[in-house]
């Protein structure tokens, strides 16, 4: 297979990357609306690549405090997703699929970051099932890693496993929310170059 470089991006290669994001977060958005019972509505996918010193501002202030659920794909691609809620969306969804009134994310107990933890695995389950149907590549999913922290240092973990030589990294991005614009997030495929040229490669009829 050829292999692609992410920094030389051509538009085709764009809209390749961009329309997987789309499926995969459409896939996973669909998940987590059944969940909560609420309708999703999700941004035009956006793809980015960054330089590392530039990572904390990936999700906005890297200073704000956030609700981060971390899986890595593994199989053939070698790729992280993250679901990073903010904190006030992180209390919503706990209190509506537990039924609880908990105000604050100090509350939070073991069962509490367990859901958010299990719905961070049906989601990245729901991303991968999709990306799956869409490339025929064989994907799996670990267990999700959560924290609740700051942004830029949620962040820092993807960027040790997979910053090029260079201090790049490619991001395909898509943010949801509902009516209420309460439950609301940002969904990331963080992916190494190798994986990159998979993707392109193995979709590269549709251009």
């Amino acid at each position: 297979m050829k292999e692609r470089d992410y920094r030389n991006l051509t538009n085709e290669e764009l809209d390749i990357i961009r329309e997987a994001g789309n499926i995969g977060a459409g896939n996973a958005m669909t998940s987590l609306g059944k969940l909560v019972g609420r309708t999703l509505d999700i941004s035009i996918t956006e793809v980015h690549i960054e330089k590392i010193q530039e990572l904390g501002s990936v999700l906005g202030d890297p200073e704000k405090y956030i609700a981060g659920m971390l899986i890595n794909v593994h199989g053939d691609l070698n790729a992280m997703l993250l679901l990073a809620l903010e904190t006030e969306s992180a209390i919503k969804m706990v209190n509506l699929i537990l039924n609880k009134n908990v105000t604050s994310v100090e509350e939070f107990d073991e069962m509490d970051l367990s859901v958010l933890c299990e719905t961070g695995n049906i989601l990245g389950g729901s991303y991968v099932n999709a990306l799956n149907s869409l490339t025929g590549l064989d994907l799996d999913v670990s267990i999700p890693q959560m924290a609740i922290d700051m942004a830029g240092a949620i962040l820092s973990y993807p960027a040790i496993e997979f910053a090029r030589n260079d201090n790049t990294m490619l991001f395909i991005e898509t943010k949801f929310t509902e009516a209420t614009n309460i439950l609301k997030g940002t969904y990331i495929i963080i992916l190494d170059n190798a994986s990159f040229s998979n993707i392109v490669n193995v979709l590269g009829d549709w251009v």
